[in-house]
């Protein structure tokens, strides 16, 4: 684990504190810290002077090196665009010297998309046709799901061997609405044509950010 002392201001009154908070999480050395993040407890803190409960955000690397996966969760915010941090981190990724398959190397904005992508690859999903599933769905739905407000999230804790369940996170109030499902056997047909030429997939989602939504947004 990589810790790192910060200096915080807590978002209620203003006080500000010292607080040790991790940059690095390894899961196979500290499973526990894989479960702070799904339940929404991970480099939280108290403010010393109103006791105000509190969750830090600041970039994050995950390491789950059972999957050979690696994921980076940079917070966004509205001073630095989305492209320039794709752009810093492919630089990153191109100075990599790793073993580890590139192709397993993820970048994601939020609590909500690493909580998912971690499902997602425990489950062993293929993240990919996910997204081209996301984007199809969207597509076909364009005035009610808008990407521009709307995300579509794989929730596969209550997906069944039959359907895949999506659900649509309102991304400007972060609620949570409409379930959409999806066949299990149009999933598997999209991994066997993934297996077969995976270059579609790989041209719609070339790089470490997997996001329908994104890509539908740079289309328009």
């Amino acid at each position: 684990m990589s810790k790192k002392i910060f200096n915080i201001t807590c978002p209620k009154c203003s006080a500000v504190q010292d607080v040790e908070l991790y940059e690095i999480v390894d899961v196979c050395a500290e499973p526990a810290k894989k479960e702070e993040i799904m339940c929404n407890k991970f480099n939280r803190t108290s403010c010393i002077d109103c006791n105000e409960d509190f969750r830090i955000d600041l970039p994050i690397l995950y390491k789950d090196e059972r999957n050979s996966v690696f994921i980076y969760w940079v917070p966004k915010t509205k001073d630095v665009p989305i492209e320039n941090i794709i752009e810093e981190f492919d630089e990153i990724i191109y100075k990599i010297e790793s073993n580890s398959d590139l192709f397993n190397i993820r970048l994601v904005f939020t609590r909500v998309e690493l909580v998912e992508l971690i499902y997602i690859i425990e489950s062993q999903i293929n993240h990919r046709v996910i997204e081209y599933i996301k984007f199809s769905i969207i597509q076909r739905n364009l005035e009610k799901l808008n990407p521009v407000k709307n995300k579509l999230l794989l929730n596969v804790e209550d997906s069944t061997e039959d359907e895949l369940f999506f659900v649509v996170l309102n991304t400007e109030t972060q609620e949570l609405g409409e379930v959409l499902r999806y066949g299990r056997a149009a999933y598997h047909s999209l991994v066997e044509l993934f297996d077969e030429d995976s270059e579609e997939f790989m041209l719609m989602f070339p790089g470490p950010y997997l996001c329908a939504s994104q890509f539908i947004n740079s289309e328009s």
